[in-house]
């Protein structure tokens, strides 16, 4: 009876793991997509208060991957550059035109997408009955594939 009862409370705190990671990764996803608003100028123009908005939208980005790095130790150090880039990406803002805007804020959503089908689309959310049975012993997140398209993503943000 033990046995099961710790293998019970493993599987409880792997699912609550995986929760988490999920909910860092959608947050994450919210803060660039924003931060992608403002920079576009398609609904907001681009001055010195969406600007700010931008800033500090990506620097809550830059913190929740660094927050999702403390969970996911095993990637932590590929997500903190993920996030690094996203912080120092704002130095750009004062050196590209609206077009490079509009391309830089599309790579921000592709990175906020990607970020998210690597803890999400992996079925492993377990919020409200969604996600893995209790027993379910396939892989965990994050999917590898996303997770350095990424990476790839995030090292030509600006570019």
């Amino acid at each position: 009876m033990p046995v099961i009862v710790y293998l019970s409370e493993q599987r409880i705190a792997e699912h609550a793991r995986w929760d988490t990671e999920v909910n860092y990764a959608q947050l994450f996803r919210m803060n660039v997509g924003s931060a992608s608003e403002f920079i576009n100028g398609t609904f907001y123009p681009w001055n010195n208060e969406s600007e700010r908005s931008a800033l500090t939208l990506l620097v809550q980005g830059e913190t929740t991957l660094l927050m999702l790095g403390n969970l996911d130790t095993a990637h932590r150090n590929q997500l903190a550059i993920i996030g690094n880039k996203v912080g120092e990406s704002s130095s750009a803002f004062y050196q590209i035109t609206q077009s490079q805007r509009v391309s830089f804020s599309t790579h921000l959503r592709a990175l906020g997408d990607k970020i998210l089908y690597a803890y999400y689309l992996n079925n492993t959310s377990t919020s409200n009955g969604v996600g893995p049975p209790f027993w379910y012993s396939g892989p965990s997140p994050p999917v590898e594939k996303d997770l350095q398209d990424a990476y790839t993503i995030a090292a030509n943000l600006t570019g």
